[in-house]
Parts: structure tokens; C-alpha cells; sequence
């Protein structure tokens, strides 16, 4: 008789696995590079970097501050950043549709930061408390019809 597998526990993936994860996260957040400050939203989001909506390009390699909110947690968090990559509107990327933008490496991260990044990127993985939108299966209507 052949047991049947039983539920397996979410693996974990590894560490560098983990630094190039890029969560969506659309939430706003504060950007401060030069004398400039300004809202914004945050697009996507990850260990090691995030990626910001921005109508007007900052220079690559400039270097700036974040700050944002995670999820259900009132402590913000404060990285220093470089400006990694432009992305004007209307160009193609390879992966995936973003509006225009600056592409942000984390520099600077605090440990504790650090580890609500990392605990916020897993819990999104795990698909824990997060909803998930899918697409609603069109109504048919069965011989006697009833939309179903």
C-alpha cells in the first residue's frame, strides 16, 4: 500500500534567492534625493531594492533616502538608496509592465529594517494575509437559464 503525501511545508527560498524577489507593493512613500522631497508611490518592492513611480528621471547613481510604511505596521522604515536604472513611460521591459520610474538599490538598511523587509517578502511568498485578485470566470447560462 502506498502512503500518500501528506501537506508539505512552504520552503523557504534561498538567501540570494531572496535578495532579487521583488514583491508588488503599491503604497506611497516619501523620496528625498538632493534639496528635493516629495510623495510618491512605491511600485514594487524587495530586500535589496524598490522600484518608484517618477514622471521625471533622477541621475543613475545619485544617491537618495526612502521612506515608507509596511503593511499593518506604523514604524516606518528609512533606507539610503542609488538611483539604479531609469525606466521612461512607454518603453518595454522584458518581465513586466511598469509606468515611469527609478529602479532604487538599497545602500543603507538598518538590521532591524532589514528584517522586516525580509519577514515582509516571505509573508508575501507564503501568500500570508495577502488577497490575491483573480479574474472572475465569465457567467454561462445552463439549458433552463440559470446564469451560473
Amino acid at each position: 500500500m502506498k502512503g500518500v503525501p501528506g501537506p508539505t511545508a512552504p520552503r523557504t527560498p534561498s538567501e540570494p534567492a531572496i535578495a532579487s524577489i521583488r514583491v508588488p507593493f503599491i503604497q506611497r512613500g516619501r523620496l528625498t534625493a538632493g534639496s528635493v522631497s516629495e510623495q510618491l508611490f512605491i511600485i514594487d518592492l524587495g530586500v535589496a531594492g524598490a522600484f518608484v513611480e517618477r514622471s521625471e528621471p533622477l541621475p543613475v547613481g545619485m544617491r537618495a533616502g526612502l521612506e515608507f510604511l509596511l503593511p499593518g505596521n506604523e514604524i516606518p522604515i528609512r533606507v539610503e538608496c542609488r538611483v539604479a536604472w531609469w525606466h521612461p513611460v512607454g518603453e518595454p521591459l522584458v518581465s513586466k509592465v511598469l509606468p515611469a520610474g527609478v529602479g532604487l538599490e538599497f545602500v543603507l538598511v538598518g538590521e532591524e529594517e532589514a528584517g522586516r523587509l525580509r519577514r515582509h517578502v516571505l509573508r508575501y511568498l507564503r501568500g500570508d494575509g495577502f488577497r490575491r485578485f483573480h479574474r472572475l470566470r465569465p457567467l454561462t447560462q445552463d439549458e433552463d437559464g440559470a446564469r451560473r
